[in-house]
């Protein structure tokens, strides 16, 4: 089967989890919604309503893989351009001036964000027109329609693409040995059966899953719009963090591998559903 392979360099990067305010903690790697996102800005996707994304949300699957070297964390200063907020710092709405220094308007609080640096990605997609996996991958070697600078998680973490090419991935499972130093999530065979591609998973998936070590999230994919507010399917996953990989009765399991010599590493893809489908 071919499979689109993306090899990304970012110098920084930030991921946000959704739930953290105070101080913003990153994923290790981009959630599903994000690398979408990236695809829908490359094919100059404007809207739910566009014809390619009615032909992207049908029949995608998506793998990610990641390492950092390293986490930083910033001290910024987040601003809200409301009137409330700006009244609240500067007494009334025409004041621009605290201590005799004009500042920019709005209100502001400081803010700590984790940043991670030096940022490795395998992103694998998988679709069931290859017709169209094929536009995906010309439109990212040549993003003349994208609606937004090239970017993954923040506008500002900038994206250098290594390597875009369409690989062929044997439908043969091999036994897979030893540890792998990515970052990659892993779809629960129970709770997210609609999400699992079988495709690509050992017959004894549920044993694995249970004894490979890792976090457990609920990672955002599709999003539908429902009264103006974006409603998200939720993929149920583990984050692998990296290192050895568990035996079953003392013998490796068996996956479908991308062989390339650099990474041979096995291929957890997770169908992509929009919400309602």
């Amino acid at each position: 089967m071919k499979v689109l392979k993306l090899k990304i360099y970012q110098p920084t990067a930030h991921y946000r989890i959704p739930f953290t305010f105070a101080r913003r903690h990153t994923y290790p790697i981009p959630p599903y919604s994000t690398v979408i996102g990236l695809i829908c800005n490359v094919l100059g996707i404007e809207n739910q309503e566009d014809e390619k994304f009615e032909k992207l949300k049908d029949g995608l699957s998506l793998a990610i893989y990641g390492k950092y070297e390293c986490l930083n964390r910033e001290y910024v200063w987040f601003r809200s351009l409301n009137e409330e907020g700006h009244n609240r710092r500067f007494g009334y709405p025409e004041n621009r001036v605290i201590d005799n220094i004009p500042e920019h308007p709005g209100g502001q609080i400081p803010t700590r964000i984790d940043v991670l640096e030096n940022v490795e990605l395998l992103i694998y997609i998988k679709h069931n027109d290859e017709n169209f996996l094929q536009k995906i991958k010309e439109a990212f070697e040549n993003p003349q329609k994208r609606k937004y600078p090239i970017h993954l998680g923040r506008a500002e973490d900038l994206i250098v693409f290594e390597e875009i090419k369409l690989v062929e991935i044997s439908n043969e499972r091999k036994k897979f040995y030893g540890k792998s130093d990515y970052f990659t999530w892993i779809v629960d065979p129970e709770r997210g059966e609609k999400f699992w591609d079988s495709d690509f998973y050992p017959e004894n998936y549920k044993e694995f899953f249970k004894k490979i070590q890792g976090s457990y999230h609920l990672i955002t994919s599709f999003y539908k719009i429902v009264e103006g507010i974006r409603n998200f399917e939720y993929v149920p996953v583990k984050l692998f963090e990296g290192g050895s990989f568990p035996l079953y009765f003392g013998k490796p399991f068996e996956f479908i591998l991308d062989e390339n010599k650099k990474e041979n590493i096995p291929l957890f893809f997770a169908k992509m559903i929009y919400p309602g489908g």
